[in-house]
């Protein structure tokens, strides 16, 4: 690297900014500031003292070697531009920049030295001087804000003997005032003695009066209002003996009605499930007289078949006509099981709904002088649940499972097929 291109180097720039920075910050006289203020302009002249061997050694300095250096030199501005432009109160960020300046010497590392010791002692020599010289501006900043601070203070002192005066003849004017405030306390003290004394005397007079007078209007009114409020009171207990009367034939009178309702209610649905029972008797019966008719039906084929030889004119047995007889009797005997079982269903129906009207008209009567009502409710929703929630007809006559004569046997017709079948091949044929 050439000499003038060392030397013109932006690292140069930034440190020169930094310096006009910490004018800035050393102008607001905040002594706490001065540690972190010092270290900074340790590493700042410590970085300027290679300009004293630059002359000779700038060769040996490339721009990477600055460049590292110079980025952590504006990271230090940044956090110095921050500190100027948010006070006194925020100094972290000025510690924050000298730690940042010390952490430049990691990067210095690789920049070389003066081989000579003189070049190291001229290094050296500059470095002091320029400490001394950061020294020199700390300390004339320091003697100003000194100087300063004793101007202050001696105006301050000026203005408290001012001050002392004036409280001073103040507090003389406040004693006299004091003194005649006092006299003058005493004698309205006195007055104002004499004044209560007076008003207590006569608030007691005026209280005892005023008691007489209340108590005399009191007893007085009592009486008036006794004498007028005894004739009221009889009629309110006469009218509210009566309105209880009253209120207890209305209790009455709404139990009745509500028996009655619930009677009638009661046997209209009874009077329903008598229409119902009656009904299925009827049909029950004629599906008995219908089944026992196609059971006759179904035994006239049968009984042909016991006088009948069932022979052709060539003398062999007529299979055919034995097959459509047998046919004929057991479909006329399935339709009869089949209409007696209807007709057993009925009637079981049919008596089930019957136990249910009676059950409904006695149940009325029964609870009638029964003095507790959740019994008596838990009564009535029992036989409703019964009566409309379940299958009653089917639960009360098969006992919840199915009636024997549901099972119907499919099978009957092919087993007497089957059965005609092996007759014939069992019994040969026979001629003329």
């Amino acid at each position: 690297m050439l000499r003038s291109d060392f030397d013109g180097h932006t690292l140069w720039n930034v440190l020169n900014r930094i310096d006009e920075q910490l004018m800035s910050i050393v102008a607001d006289h905040a002594p706490a500031e001065m540690p972190f203020v010092e270290r900074i302009k340790v590493q700042l002249a410590y970085v300027r003292s290679f300009d004293v061997v630059a002359s000779t050694r700038a060769a040996f300095f490339h721009p990477q070697m600055l460049t590292p250096v110079q980025s952590v030199w504006e990271g230090v501005e940044a956090s110095l531009s921050t500190r100027v432009v948010s006070g006194v109160e925020y100094s972290n960020y000025l510690q924050q920049a000298a730690d940042q300046a010390e952490t430049g010497l990691l990067q210095m590392a690789p920049w070389p030295r003066p081989y000579g010791k003189g070049g190291e002692v001229k290094q050296m020599d500059t470095l002091f001087e320029r400490l001394l010289e950061a020294q020199r501006i700390s300390i004339d900043a320091l003697d100003g804000e000194h100087t300063k601070l004793r101007g202050e203070m001696v105006a301050y002192d000026e203005q408290v003997e001012a001050k002392r005066d004036q409280v001073n003849a103040a507090l003389t004017d406040v004693e006299t005032n004091l003194t005649t405030l006092a006299s003058t306390i005493e004698e309205q003290k006195s007055e104002l003695e004499t004044a209560l004394s007076d008003a207590e005397s006569a608030v007691k007079a005026l209280t005892a009066k005023n008691d007489l007078a209340y108590d005399e209007w009191r007893v007085a009114r009592e009486a008036a209002f006794a004498e007028d409020f005894t004739p009221l009171s009889d009629q309110i207990r006469q009218k509210l003996t009566a309105a209880d009367a009253e209120y207890e034939e209305l209790l009455n009178a709404k139990a009745k009605y509500t028996k009655l309702v619930s009677a009638i209610a009661a046997d209209e649905v009874a009077s329903q499930f008598e229409i119902e029972a009656r009904w299925g008797r009827t049909a029950g019966n004629r599906f008995y007289i219908v089944g026992f008719s196609l059971l006759i039906v179904a035994a006239i084929p049968l009984v042909f078949l016991l006088f009948d030889t069932n022979k052709t004119a060539d003398g062999f047995v007529n299979w055919s006509a034995i097959i459509v007889r047998i046919g004929i009797g057991v479909l006329a005997g399935s339709a009869a099981t089949v209409a007696i079982r209807l007709g057993s269903r009925l009637i079981n129906n049919a008596n089930a709904i019957k136990r249910m009207e009676l059950e409904l008209r006695a149940i009325g009567p029964f609870l009638a002088n029964v003095s507790e009502k959740p019994k008596v409710d838990g009564a009535f929703i029992d036989l409703v649940a019964k009566a409309f929630g379940n299958t009653y007809a089917e639960t009360t006559s098969t006992g919840g499972k199915d009636a024997p004569d549901d099972k119907v046997s499919v099978t009957a017709v092919t087993q007497l097929l089957e059965l005609v079948d092996k007759a014939r091949k069992v019994i040969p044929p026979t001629g003329g």
